[in-house]
């Protein structure tokens, strides 16, 4: 990422970094679905791969990025994206 993070989100990135990728790949498509969720992307497309799913989203800039489907459940997903809402959360206090 950016060098130019604020010192929680740099934490966070160190820490998520630090991951298998498995765990990497589930919070990056959890984050697009908060970004989703907040107005601040779109998905536009899922197209299936051989490894999966691979899901496209714009942002409100017109960037366009994509994020593996990683396979979890629904439960998974909605703790995944608990934990991300609560960093955000922090970083904006």
């Amino acid at each position: 990422m950016t060098q130019n993070l604020p010192p929680e989100i740099a934490a966070f990135d160190a820490f998520l970094n630090a991951q298998p990728k498995p765990v990497q790949i589930a919070f990056q498509y959890c984050l697009a679905l908060v970004m989703v969720e907040d107005g601040k992307a779109e998905l536009i497309e899922t197209l299936p791969t051989d490894n999966g799913a691979m899901c496209r989203f714009k942002t409100v800039a017109g960037e366009v990025f994509s994020v593996a489907k990683p396979p979890i459940n629904a439960e998974q997903e909605a703790m995944i994206i608990q934990q991300l809402r609560d960093i955000l959360d922090e970083e904006s206090e």
